[in-house]
């Protein structure tokens, strides 16, 4: 999404932003209510690229532009309210009622913001663990300090209709304290970049299990904290072996075995599938539409293509029979 329709200095109209009752906008909102926000998010876009600024869309198409690009992107999403605070109040409708739809149309994003993140924490979910390695103190302060800005500008704009904004804003600043502190408090270790290859048996024969940068057929491995957690179980279970701790080592074992029955690769190697889990995500119709198609032939071929040469099923245009 072309985050770039809303920087800068926006053309001043007559009447800007959307009529309530324009069926592209029951349309988009009608999305919005179904949960389809990246197909909101693209509707509200289209309209932005045809000049018409309006706080409603703006807020559809940030949300989305955000699930897009993740935790990082908060900063972008909070300099850009920013500039339509600081440089373009005028410019961006519904002019009628231009309080009162900032005020709703704000404290509906920030909401999402927070719920969303709120839920991916709480489950532990592929896109949460995206998030804390691809997020840093540092990008956390630089989101905070934006954020000091977009306090000021709403008390300063909206006024007496600010308090419900701000008191979004303040609960997504706490979070990100919280957050912050727990970067900085992270091990190293979970930070760097380890080879998977030989690492147990290295543990186990007394060497260190702090990861250093390596390589492994040109793939590169993070440590997530359940991956650290099974590194450590692998290593002690040859270790408790080793002397004879045959107890200790069938309880791990146990342990162990158990991990692997419900073995979730993405929570194991999160940066692995986090560009996969994005992207169907925010594709789920279109792929969904497909999928209605697995009882036919040509999918049950296809199929039986993909597990022989996935290569050439991959690389296949189309134009050509081999």
């Amino acid at each position: 999404m072309n985050i770039d329709l809303i920087q800068g200095s926006l053309p001043l109209t007559p009447n800007p932003g959307l009529d309530s009752t324009d069926p592209r906008f029951d349309d988009i909102v009608t999305l919005i209510h179904a949960g389809q926000h990246a197909l909101a998010a693209s509707q509200c876009e289209t309209l932005l690229a045809e000049g018409i600024y309006d706080i409603r869309l703006i807020c559809y198409f940030l949300y989305g532009y955000w699930l897009e690009h993740g935790l990082t992107s908060l900063l972008q999403l909070v300099d850009s309210l920013n500039n339509l605070f600081q440089e373009n109040w005028l410019a961006v409708g519904p002019a009628g009622s231009r309080k009162i739809s900032h005020e709703k149309s704000l404290d509906w994003l920030l909401r999402q913001l927070l719920k969303t993140i709120k839920y991916e924490e709480s489950k532990n979910t592929p896109l949460w663990l995206q998030w804390q390695a691809a997020t840093d103190a540092e990008a956390v302060k630089a989101i905070l300090l934006a954020g000091a800005a977009f306090r000021a500008n709403v008390n300063r704009q909206l006024e007496e209709r600010a308090g419900a904004v701000i008191d979004q804003w303040s609960k997504i600043e706490q979070w990100l304290r919280s957050f912050q502190q727990l970067q900085q408090q992270q091990p190293a270790a979970e930070k760097n970049v380890v080879q998977s290859a030989g690492l147990a048996s290295d543990a186990a024969a007394g060497t260190s299990l702090r990861p250093a940068a390596a390589h492994t057929a040109g793939l590169e491995i993070e440590v997530s904290y359940h991956l650290q957690q099974l590194l450590k179980k692998l290593a002690g279970f040859e270790r408790l072996l080793a002397e004879n701790q045959l107890p200790r080592a069938a309880l791990l074992a146990s342990d162990i075995n158990q991990t692997l029955q419900a073995f979730d690769p993405a929570l194991y190697f999160p940066q692995l599938f986090a560009s996969f889990v994005r992207l169907q995500a925010l594709n789920y119709e279109k792929l969904a539409a497909s999928r209605d198609q697995r009882n036919d032939l040509q999918w049950q071929a296809m199929q039986e293509w993909l597990k022989v040469d996935v290569d050439s099923f991959v690389g296949y245009s189309g134009t050509e029979v081999k």
